[in-house]
């Protein structure tokens, strides 16, 4: 099987990897976890990272066919519903995402969100198959992060989202909306029992775009390597999250993320994010 071509870009504000991932044989595309710049401050929005990467798509001519979220994504401003209208590429994220929509939509006040999932154009059940020219894209289902959240896997690649990052890093943050660190090391161990040759593709990283394998990973993680048991892991990591700055974007994030990438409609008056109380989540 032909392997991709895969290309990241690291959102300077919060560290969120997107990739553009490039079937070198049809020239179709994906993006994964696409970001919007965004100032919690001022709840100002701007798309220069973004367009950044579909002014590349544009150069090379290639053929925007999936958007692929990791997720309903608690640190960053999804910029789905952006590169969705820029380019005409189909919105995927997991098919249990309904349960988030159901719990979330109603706690944040949202009555403009599809409860049913139709926002999105496709939600993948776990173990299926995204055609993408002559490559197949394999949705995971990760259970540790809130209901909708997957790892895929392409070839000898396997992007992680926020679960499984740089062996130096560990996992992803679990004080957020829908986290369990428990269940975290369970999709972890799962998604570990692939080939040592894979290849992991980190959703966050917090220097510079790092890549790392299974082998790897299972080596020299300081969080989710061979010799850290379940109980250890959730120490570890409660421990970690209790160092780490509150997650500010976190209900705007939500926001946008229950829309599929869309951002909500201007107010006649007040904040276009107003605040939530996360616990509530």
């Amino acid at each position: 099987m032909m392997q991709p071509e895969i290309i990241a870009y690291r959102h300077p504000t919060t560290g969120t990897v997107t990739y553009l991932i490039v079937d070198p044989a049809t020239y179709l595309c994906a993006i994964v976890d696409p970001v919007l710049d965004f100032d919690p401050a001022t709840e100002t929005v701007d798309a220069s990272f973004i367009n950044r990467i579909i002014a590349e798509i544009r150069a090379r001519d290639l053929g925007p066919t999936w958007i692929l979220e990791t997720g309903l994504h608690t640190g960053h401003i999804s910029a789905a519903g952006h590169v969705k209208y820029e380019t005409g590429a189909s919105v995927c994220i997991g098919a249990r995402v309904v349960d988030s929509l159901k719990r979330l939509a109603p706690k944040l006040g949202e009555s403009m969100v599809d409860l049913d999932g139709w926002d999105f154009d496709k939600l993948a059940q776990d173990g299926e198959a995204l055609p993408m020219g002559g490559l197949e894209i394999t949705a995971i289902a990760l259970t540790g992060r809130l209901p909708g959240a997957v790892a895929y896997k392409l070839g000898d690649a396997l992007f992680t989202g926020d679960l499984l990052l740089a062996p130096a890093e560990g996992a992803g943050r679990c004080d957020v909306p829908g986290a369990d660190a428990g269940k975290a090391w369970d999709d972890a161990r799962k998604v570990l029992k692939l080939s040592p040759q894979t290849r992991v593709l980190p959703g966050v990283s917090a220097a510079e775009t790092f890549e790392s394998t299974i082998a790897e990973e299972k080596a020299a993680n300081i969080q989710l390597n061979d010799k850290i048991d379940r109980l250890d892991f959730i120490a570890l990591r409660t421990a970690a999250d209790a160092f780490l700055p509150d997650p500010v974007l976190a209900g705007a994030a939500l926001r946008v993320a229950i829309r599929a990438g869309k951002l909500p409609s201007e107010p006649k008056s007040g904040p276009r994010f107003p605040p939530v109380d996360l616990s509530k989540l």
